[in-house]
Order: structure tokens, then sequence, then C-alpha cells
């Protein structure tokens, strides 16, 4: 039973996962990508615990990779939101 369990929540996770690229790469806005890049990395980590989970015998590495994979995506997220504030504050040319 865990382990149908734990499957019916990867195939979650996985189309969590599906539709948040569809989603970015239909909407094609700034704040659409630093979601996906949120969600790619929490999504992807939780992936890898339940992999980790999953697999016989159970694979601690599995783990260290989820937590990578989540320092990498707030990492990520965090210097793009310091582009974005740092784009917003520059003054923009004069149209000639």
């Amino acid at each position: 039973m865990e382990d149908l369990l734990l499957t019916v929540v990867f195939i979650v996770l996985l189309l969590n996962l599906v539709v948040a690229v569809i989603t970015a790469l239909r909407a094609r806005r700034r704040g659409s990508w630093l979601l996906v890049i949120l969600l790619s990395g929490t999504t992807g980590a939780a992936l890898t615990a339940v992999l980790a989970l999953t697999a016989e015998p159970p694979e601690p590495r599995m783990l260290d990779v989820g937590l990578i994979l989540t320092g990498l995506a707030a990492l990520t997220a965090a210097v793009r939101a310091a582009r974005l504030r740092r784009e917003e504050g520059k003054p923009h040319a004069p149209d000639q």
C-alpha cells in the first residue's frame, strides 16, 4: 500500500512539473520563469525524495541531490530577483 501511495505522489509531482513548464512556455513573462525555476527546484527535490524512499535498498544520497536542487532553485531565484530589481532601478535612455 505504501508503494502505491508513493507512486501516486510521484506521478502527481511529475505532472505538476510538466504543467509548470508548459504554462511558462505559453506565458513568456518574467514572473512565470521565476515560478518555473522555483517549482522545478522544489518539485525536483520532492521527486528525488520519493525516489530515495522507493529505491531498493534505500538510497540516502538521493536526499542530498534533493537538497542541492532546492538550494540551486533558491539561489537562482535570489539572483534573478536581484537582477530584476537592478533593471527596474536603471534610468531608461531617452528616445531619439
